[in-house]
């Protein structure tokens, strides 16, 4: 009897151990990072400049940085969400917009390039099913005739 007890008991406090590591590991939550640079849209001193994460679900402002001396910037300690990255002059004035990027799954995207003059690739896609939707009404319209 005694041995089924000892048994029994050990069952017990290696189930209770097992429990209580899953509560913790369940308890901490994992954190989102976006780093980059902004050197082609600041102008020196950079450090006049700062970058903040918005949270495009939501609207919220995950983070503020500022740009460092070199133009980079670093935002730790975001909740897993969709961001997109949002250059500020001095003025608080929104100065460009990056993104979004999804940090839900990738938690980390370390190589943004704040750029205003390039066109996103979505606009493109757009533009190009706009003329492919032109270009089938004219043909349709065509051979209606």
């Amino acid at each position: 009897m005694k041995i089924r007890q000892l048994l029994t008991m050990g069952m017990i406090a290696a189930f209770t151990a097992g429990m209580a590591s899953t509560t913790i590991s369940a308890g901490a939550q994992q954190t989102a990072s976006v780093r980059g640079t902004a050197k082609k849209e600041a102008k020196k001193p950079y450090t006049d400049y700062s970058v903040r994460a918005r949270n495009v679900q939501q609207g919220q402002i995950g983070g503020t940085t500022q740009l460092d001396s070199d133009g980079n910037f670093s935002l730790a300690n975001l909740a897993p969400a969709r961001y997109s990255v949002e250059l500020l002059n001095r003025d608080g004035k929104v100065v460009c917009t990056e993104g979004p990027y999804n940090l839900t799954q990738q938690l980390a995207k370390d190589d943004v390039n704040i750029s205003c003059n390039k066109v996103p690739a979505a606009w493109w896609l757009i533009g190009a099913a706009a003329a492919a939707g032109i270009t089938a009404g004219v043909l349709t319209a065509s051979s209606a005739q």
